[in-house]
C-alpha cells in the first residue's frame, strides 16, 4: 500500500470488522475517517448493473470532473482492465478479500497521475454480497489534479489480501488476521483478469 488514504482506510476497516470477515455498512462512521472521506466511495455489489456508485467523495468527483453517484464503476475501465476489476470485485465479495490496485490516470491533455485503488467488502443488513467500500487516491498529488479531469484509467498492478484467512466464508469469522508462511506462497498463484495473484496477508 503506497497511498496514505489506502493505509488509513484499510486500518479503519480492519478495526471495524474485529473478529468478523467484514463489517456492516451501518458500522461505518464518516466522522472517523474525515481526513480521507473525499477519497472514499461505496459501491452497490451488483455486477449486472456495473457496480454503481452509491456514495462518492468530493475529491474523487474532482478527479473525474463530475458527480459519480449512480455511475457504473466498471464504466471507468476498458477491455482487459474491466475484466480484471470484475474478477477482483467478485473475489472481494465471495472471499471477504481486500483488493489493492495500482492505476494510472490520464487527461485529454496527456497529463498522467499514479493512483491507488482499494476495494473492501461490507455487509448490508446482514447480506454479504451487498456493498463495497473503496478509495481512489493519488500516490502523489500533482498541481493540476482537480482542475483537469482524468478521462482514462489503466491498471498497473493488483494485490489481493485475505485478512481472515484464505477462502474463509463471510459467515465463518476468524479471530485474528492470518497470513500464510512465505514458503507456502509457491504455486498458490491464480489469475484474476490479466494479473497473476498470490495469496498474502496484510
Amino acid at each position: 500500500m503506497k497511498a496514505v488514504t489506502t493505509k488509513e482506510l484499510f486500518g479503519y476497516w480492519n478495526r471495524l470488522r474485529g473478529a468478523r470477515a467484514a463489517p456492516e455498512r451501518s458500522d461505518v462512521d464518516p466522522g472517523q475517517i474525515r481526513s480521507i472521506l473525499g477519497d472514499t466511495f461505496i459501491l452497490e455489489a451488483d455486477g449486472s448493473a456495473g457496480y454503481p456508485f452509491r456514495l462518492s467523495g468530493s475529491r474523487i468527483c474532482a478527479v473525474t470532473g463530475h458527480e459519480m453517484r449512480d455511475e457504473q464503476f466498471l464504466s471507468l475501465w476498458r477491455g482487459p482492465d474491466r475484466a480484471t476489476l470484475l474478477g477482483a470485485l467478485e473475489t472481494v465479495s465471495d472471499d471477504a478479500a481486500v483488493a489493492v490496485l495500482g492505476a494510472q490516470g490520464s487527461t485529454d491533455l496527456g497529463r498522467k497521475v499514479d493512483l491507488e485503488l482499494a476495494l473492501l467488502p461490507l455487509r448490508h443488513r446482514g447480506r454479504t454480497h451487498a456493498r463495497i467500500l473503496g478509495s481512489l487516491a493519488p500516490v502523489e498529488t500533482p498541481y493540476w489534479l482537480g482542475a483537469c479531469p482524468v478521462t482514462r484509467f489503466e491498471l498497473s498492478s493488483l494485490r489481493m489480501i485475505w485478512p481472515s484467512g484464505r477462502n474463509r466464508s463471510f459467515s465463518d469469522p476468524s479471530p485474528e488476521p492470518v497470513a500464510p508462511a512465505p514458503h507456502t506462497l509457491a504455486g498458490l498463484g491464480r489469475r484474476i483478469g490479466r494479473f497473476l495473484v498470490f495469496d498474502g496477508g496484510r
